[in-house]
């Protein structure tokens, strides 16, 4: 008996596998989604970078904003500022009050004088009978130059001057100095029937009378200040002794 051999059929060739049917990568067997590029924005670069960017997006270049020749300070537009600046002063100036000099208001001279008097037993004198014009700002009674004892007033004139009355008692040289303002003797006058010693400064714009007290008792007087000799002379006519208060 015969051995039949069979022969097997060829077997086909393996084709490779298909791309859907390889492995993904980790990221994508994660659940990653890929990152979508921004479509139709223009990026914008500074003037001088290069045109373009890593994705080749379009990049806009933008100028810088032009400055104003305003701006820029040339000298017709600083005149243009200065005169408008100059405009407003002006109008500024004229339309606000001025006040060439404060007036002090007046002061009780009488009250203060006869309470003095009352204290220090001086026969104080104040101007009496000169009339509304005449009018005083300042009474004090305190130590003067070289710690002096001094009752001072302060009378304005119906000129607009200033005339100041000094009185005290054991005077020094400095105090009286100092009274009549350093200005060199110039005579006398005699207003009265009372002898004053005349002072008179270079410059011409102060002049003072000073009635010197007899002894360590006496009361010695300076009135002195701005106004015009014939005021001054009209002021120390009218000194009068007040009655000590009490």
């Amino acid at each position: 008996m015969g051995v039949m051999s069979t022969s097997s059929a060829p077997t086909p060739p393996s084709t490779p596998a298909s791309p859907s049917s390889e492995s993904t990568p980790s990221s994508e067997a994660a659940g990653a989604q890929p990152v979508a590029e921004p479509v139709g924005e223009p990026v914008v670069a500074p003037v001088g970078e290069p045109v373009g960017d890593a994705q080749g997006q379009p990049v806009v270049e933008v100028a810088p904003p032009r400055r104003s020749a305003y701006s820029m300070g040339s000298m017709p537009n600083m005149l243009r500022s200065l005169f408008v600046m100059g405009v407003f002063v002006l109008a500024l100036f004229a339309i606000v009050p001025r006040i060439g000099q404060v007036d002090r208001p007046a002061v009780d001279a009488l009250a203060k004088a006869q309470y003095t008097a009352e204290q220090t037993s001086w026969p104080i004198e104040l101007p009496t009978g000169l009339g509304s014009g005449w009018i005083p700002t300042v009474a004090t009674y305190a130590p003067g130059t070289d710690r002096v004892p001094t009752f001072t007033t302060v009378w304005k004139t119906p000129a607009g001057a200033d005339i100041a009355l000094k009185q005290a008692v054991k005077v020094t040289g400095g105090w009286v100095t100092r009274s009549v303002n350093a200005a060199p003797r110039s005579g006398s006058a005699e207003v009265s029937g009372r002898t004053f010693e005349r002072y008179a400064a270079v410059d011409g714009k102060q002049l003072s009378y000073l009635a010197r007290g007899a002894g360590d008792t006496g009361l010695t007087i300076v009135a002195t200040g701005t106004a015009a000799e014939d005021e001054l002379k009209a002021f120390v006519a009218a000194l009068k002794p007040v009655t000590p208060a009490g």
